[in-house]
Formats: structure tokens, C-alpha cells, sequence
């Protein structure tokens, strides 16, 4: 009997490794785009090893799909290794940062931002910068906490998963 393939999407970490070259990322979001795979985050970080750069991306597709795009991923000559995590088995963090109000200093507010382990990073005339890094449940619920008349603007980014981080020595050794 023949088993139809799962027909709902899950969410997807894609972890690349590849040569820091001009056009690299939009041949990737090229072979994402042609799938219409929607795209939550998107992130690029230098490695300690300097043309090397590791790009991870949050997806949201059927799980079969998962091993076509990797491959057609890896089929670009930059790329070193792809790898997919499930994004709700692995840790992915995040960092986010809050604008505040300078008056916030002052309500009960303050004591939120360290109950979430927030760090002040930039303070201005009348406003502040919070940094915290962690999970998007973790940054939701402290944005729950400060929306309201004290936060000024918010936004996140830096996604990365911890299991991509591997020795970049295997990294060639592997290719």
C-alpha cells in the first residue's frame, strides 16, 4: 500500500556553509523563491575562517521538499555543506531588541527586564536600548511585557542554531 507523503508544513532550519561571493544569496533565495517556500528569518555571520560565511534560514515547507531544496542548495558551487534542522527540536536563538522610553526607568516595568535577563546597551537623552537574547517564545513574552506606552520600536533578528556550529577543520575534511 502506498503511504501518501505528509501534506501539512513544518518549520525548517536550513544551516549553510559557504565562500563569501557576490551573488551567493540570491541564488540561494533563488532555489527558495521557485518553490514558494515562505521565508521567516534570514541570517548571514562571518566564521572564523574569512571567505567562509554561515547562512541560516527559517522556512516553512513540506517536510519531503526538505531534501530537494537542500540538494539543490548544495548544487551551487559555493556551497561547502547544508544541513535542516527541525526548528521545533532544536534551540534557535534570537536576539531582539526594545527601544524605551527614559521613563520607563521608573514604573514597574524595570523589574521585567531583569526578571528576562535584558541588558541595557545604549541609553540616550530620553530613551534606552534593551538587548536580550534568546527564543522567540522567550523575546515574545518579554515584548508582551514592554508594549505599551514605554516601548518606542522593537525588532529581531540573528537567528542561529548552536548544532551548525561545527569545527570548520571537519567542514573541509567532509567536502
Amino acid at each position: 500500500m502506498k503511504q501518501n507523503a505528509p501534506t501539512t508544513n513544518e518549520n525548517l532550519v536550513i544551516a549553510i556553509y559557504a565562500d563569501d561571493k557576490k551573488g551567493l544569496l540570491g541564488q540561494i533565495l533563488m532555489v527558495l523563491n521557485r518553490r514558494n517556500v515562505m521565508i521567516y528569518d534570514l541570517n548571514v555571520s562571518r566564521t572564523d575562517i574569512q571567505p567562509i560565511v554561515l547562512i541560516t534560514i527559517e522556512v516553512d515547507l513540506l517536510p519531503h521538499e526538505a531534501y530537494n531544496i537542500n540538494h539543490k542548495i548544495a548544487n551551487i558551487i559555493e556551497v561547502h555543506k547544508v544541513t535542516a534542522y527541525p526548528a521545533n527540536e532544536i534551540k534557535l536563538n534570537k536576539i531582539a531588541f526594545f527601544k524605551l522610553a527614559g521613563s520607563c526607568m521608573r514604573s514597574t516595568l524595570w523589574p521585567s527586564l531583569q526578571k528576562y535577563g535584558a541588558a541595557i546597551t545604549e541609553i540616550y537623552d530620553d530613551s534606552f536600548i534593551v538587548q536580550k537574547i534568546g527564543s522567540d517564545r522567550d523575546l515574545d513574552e518579554l515584548y508582551h511585557q514592554l508594549d505599551g506606552e514605554f516601548l518606542i520600536s522593537y525588532c529581531k533578528s540573528g537567528l542561529v542554531v548552536s548544532q551548525s556550529l561545527i569545527p570548520l577543520d571537519l567542514l573541509f575534511q567532509q567536502a
